[in-house]
């Protein structure tokens, strides 16, 4: 791989950040926060790589909820804890994973160039001069850290492109078949009023409600799009396939769909709260067939990438200094601005400060723009210089366990 092609990939891995509060980590980087066997991986390396992550999800959450530190105390993932603790979590749990794949590199020949490591180097530079020194200081960021990190992260994406490379990517029509509905679904049980009471339906309501469907029914054999529309109802669609173990829909919606040819519509179905009808789309639709296979090839590899890992964790002994790391935490909140990456002539990726020099508003509200010298450096509300960069494209891996 092109130094020059790397280095823009590397780039993705930074990000402009500007801390909103706090001035520091509050921890002792020189201790120890696991170790590896005889291998210890310091506190402040993992406290960057924690302090990281967060930053990248104070993006996302600031997005949808606003700027509110209170989303790190609650249960967003549903797994039975506070979103602190679950990140945090995964972090202690990708690290192990990072050095345990570069003590198994020869196993599949797998090496960092110089190339690559030089790049990397000018990548973690960038990534420090385009933060504000309050950011910096938040996360907890050196320049060597910067380097680890993209260095695990580049051996990470080696190794499972080595570990998944002789998995079979063939899948029949048969394996993937899917097929295409759509439906209309309308609430048997309930209704809830104006004050958002819930109001259970009386027995004659119900039947009112299911004469209503039948009369829909009749009408939507010949448009059934333009029947939904003029009886009030919303059309969904759905895909599936009979050798799908898990579907959405109710057990008898299926069971009823499957019975029908394409373009039929199926009787009005009745479950525990609804009334259903079903127009068969397509009893083999290509291109959601095409989707399934890729994502039959792509739990082929991760579960061959979690048997390898899984393999490698029984040799050696991961122990988490629970001291020290609960004293990482994420009650300072970032906020990032993100850049919209774009191909070059030779089809290479970009990153926006290449492409334009037109900064978004900050987080007071202030228009930005870009000199010549620096075109993403800004001035924020307490005057010290911040930019904008790219925010990491390679979240994916991280974040397998979420969602793999």
């Amino acid at each position: 791989m092109k130094a020059k092609r790397l280095l823009a990939l590397l780039l993705a891995a930074t990000l402009g950040v500007s801390a909103l509060t706090g001035c520091g980590s509050g921890i002792d980087e020189n201790k120890v926060g696991a170790t590896l066997d005889q291998q210890e991986i310091s506190l402040g390396f993992m406290n960057f790589m924690a302090r990281y992550q967060q930053a990248i999800y104070d993006g996302q959450f600031g997005a949808m909820f606003g700027d509110n530190s209170d989303i790190w105390s609650q249960d967003l993932f549903g797994e039975g804890t506070d979103t602190e603790t679950s990140v945090k979590k995964n972090v202690a749990e990708s690290i192990e994973e990072f050095y345990l794949l570069e003590k198994h590199m020869a196993d599949y020949k797998v090496e960092v160039t110089e190339d690559e490591l030089a790049a990397m180097d000018e990548a973690a530079e960038k990534f420090m001069k385009d933060n504000s020194k309050k950011a910096i200081s938040q996360m907890g960021a050196t320049k060597e850290y910067v380097k680890e990190m993209l260095r695990l992260n580049t051996i990470q994406s080696k190794m499972r492109a080595a570990i998944i490379a002789d998995v079979d990517t063939k899948v029949s029509d048969k394996e993937a078949a899917q097929k295409t509905i759509s439906y209309v679904s309308v609430n048997s049980k309930s209704t809830t009023d104006e004050e958002g009471e819930t109001k259970e339906y009386t027995e004659e309501e119900k039947k009112n409600i299911k004469k209503e469907v039948e009369d829909f029914r009749k009408s939507a054999k010949e448009d059934f799009e333009g029947a939904a529309e003029t009886a009030g109802y919303s059309v969904s669609n759905y895909s599936y396939g009979e050798n799908d173990e898990d579907t959405t829909l109710d057990e008898a919606v299926i069971k009823a769909a499957n019975k029908l040819k394409d373009g039929e519509v199926s009787k009005v179905i009745s479950t525990d709260d609804s009334f259903y009808v079903v127009h068969m789309d397509s009893t083999f639709d290509k291109t959601a067939t095409e989707t399934k296979k890729q994502s039959i090839v792509q739990e082929r590899q991760n579960d061959r990438y979690t048997e390898v890992c899984d393999e490698y964790k029984k040799d050696v002994k991961y122990e988490l200094n629970e001291e020290e790391w609960a004293k990482v935490k994420f009650d300072e909140l970032f906020t990032i601005k993100q850049q919209q990456t774009t191909e070059n002539t030779e089809g290479e990726e970009t990153s926006g400060e290449e492409e334009s020099s037109e900064n978004a508003e900050d987080t007071e509200g202030e228009d930005t723009s870009d000199s010549e010298e620096s075109p993403i450096d800004e001035e924020n509300a307490d005057g010290e210089e911040t930019s904008e960069d790219e925010q990491n494209t390679n979240e994916e891996e991280s974040s397998d366990k979420d969602k793999e």
